[in-house]
């Protein structure tokens, strides 16, 4: 009997360890993106910049979201070369439409000052969107996105390259090191998802006029900023006429991740 206890001991501390071990590389999913059955997600990027940055909030159906946000964060959650966290949480909306506002607020309230884009969209329950705004004034514009709610296998990240650069009328190419992965994407156009190992030969990301042979902006990241099976959007940002690489000019062109899963 006492042989017996300690091989049934055995036995669940072995069950214990093996799904320890599966777990190691098993992308969490944070409380904030567990949804009803009437739910969708959807993250907000404002990628509309003014050269004075305004600190904005983000309203959904009216109802204030966020805290007072400069330059591009994605909301919530975050990304590389972006402001934000280092999560990938979504908001919870319920499915059907929605509108979204983007505003400037009354020094020291919650109360609107200017509103800078205010907008409709119709969201699927049980789906994942990314919102991104970009230009400004009268030709603000906006571009709603599903995003993967499919992990790629182990040793893997997925990709998409999203285009919110408005001024480039060839649209865009994007390389990581001299390797195309997404070919002639439009202003507001998204490539077709794409895997890379995370131990890829090259981390340093570059767009270039669709055809084009000259990098505009690069973003060298690092292989440890990449997490196995973990989901990305590559997104351009800015204005391609704006050279200055000053980091107090907002307007400037960018490339950045941003977290999907």
């Amino acid at each position: 009997m006492r042989n017996r206890f300690f091989q049934l001991i055995c036995f669940f501390a072995a069950v214990v360890t093996l799904f320890t071990a599966c777990e190691k590389n098993e992308l969490k999913t944070t409380e904030v993106n567990k949804l009803t059955s009437n739910e969708a997600q959807v993250k907000v990027m404002f990628a509309s910049f003014y050269r004075s940055n305004p600190r904005i909030y983000i309203k959904i159906n009216d109802q204030l979201v966020s805290s007072t946000l400069t330059t591009f964060t994605p909301f919530p959650g975050g990304g590389l070369n972006t402001g934000g966290g280092s999560t990938a949480d979504y908001l919870r909306v319920a499915a059907g439409q929605n509108s979204f506002a983007v505003a400037i607020p009354k020094f020291g309230t919650n109360v609107d000052s200017l509103q800078l884009a205010n907008v409709q969209h119709t969201v699927t329950a049980g789906k994942k969107y990314s919102l991104y705004f970009a230009d400004t004034s009268a030709a603000t514009t906006s571009l709603l996105v599903e995003d993967s709610l499919i992990a790629p296998d182990s040793g893997y990240a997925k990709y998409k390259f999203v285009n919110m650069m408005p001024d480039v009328a060839a649209g865009l190419d994007l390389y990581i090191g001299t390797v195309k992965v997404a070919s002639a994407i439009p202003y507001k156009g998204v490539s077709p998802s794409f895997v890379l190992p995370t131990n890829n030969a090259s981390t340093t990301w570059a767009i270039r006029v669709a055809g084009g042979t000259t990098n505009l902006v690069t973003y060298a990241g690092t292989t440890a900023s990449i997490s196995n099976q973990r989901v990305y959007t590559v997104i351009a940002r800015g204005y391609n006429a704006i050279t200055s690489t000053s980091t107090a000019e907002p307007r400037r062109r960018l490339v950045s991740l941003i977290y999907n899963q």
